[in-house]
């Protein structure tokens, strides 16, 4: 069920049986040269979609928020086509947005997080909201991460832009992929450094994994 579509009165019916929103999360920034900016929101607005449907295959309901589509990526903006949100702000915004949900009445807020400079202002945002609203709870899911032995079974490999990421693209918005410019590999450091222009180290190309063994079929199981 999309929040987007619903009438205001419809809205206050559902939030009464209601008790759980999830809210994708993204950003718009570089993914190599193959991949689309939108990639880290196009990607939890289809879990969402099949968390949707799959709740309601159990009997169950949860409300589906618009995506949240600007994030905060300090690293990638380097690169053309990155809209980075200073994470103050971020935190900010995704506060406001959490803590109108609780104060309509949803007691768990599921934030589907598709992009990692996201994570710090989202758990200082979290907390801030919990603290403000004692039974109310929100459950950060970083799907790459969180669910990275799950991702690690069907890919060789994981990364910024790379076979993760370009299978989950590939299955789920494969006219937007370019794989004929699928290339890189792994960039490392041992301590995290944070100077200006560090992803054109760290994120050669925007890309930090080799994608060109990306398929939709490894896509299909990533976003279930």
């Amino acid at each position: 069920m999309r929040l987007e579509e619903l009438t205001w009165p419809d809205f206050d019916e559902v939030k009464r049986r209601v008790d759980t929103v999830v809210i994708p999360v993204g950003s718009v920034e570089a993914h190599g040269r193959h991949l689309p900016l939108g990639t880290d929101t196009f990607a939890p607005l289809e879990i969402a979609k099949r968390v949707d449907e799959r709740v309601r295959e159990l009997g169950r309901e949860v409300l589906i928020a618009p995506p949240v589509w600007y994030g905060h990526t300090f690293v990638l903006n380097v690169y053309p086509g990155t809209i980075n949100v200073g994470g103050d702000a971020f935190k900010a915004y995704m506060h406001g947005i959490m803590r109108e949900f609780a104060a309509e009445g949803f007691r768990r807020i599921v934030l589907l997080n598709g992009h990692g400079g996201n994570y710090s202002p989202l758990v200082l945002a979290a907390e801030e909201v919990a603290e403000e609203f004692p039974d109310v709870e929100v459950w950060l899911i970083n799907w790459w991460i969180d669910f990275r032995e799950d991702v690690l079974s069907i890919c060789s490999s994981q990364g910024h832009a790379g076979q993760d990421e370009t299978s989950v693209i590939l299955a789920v918005r494969p006219e937007l992929v370019k794989m004929e410019r699928a290339t890189g590999g792994k960039s490392k450091s041992k301590v995290r450094r944070i100077k200006r222009d560090i992803g054109l180290e760290l994120f050669p190309d925007g890309v930090n994994d080799d994608p060109s063994l990306a398929t939709a079929e490894k896509g299909l199981f990533l976003s279930w």
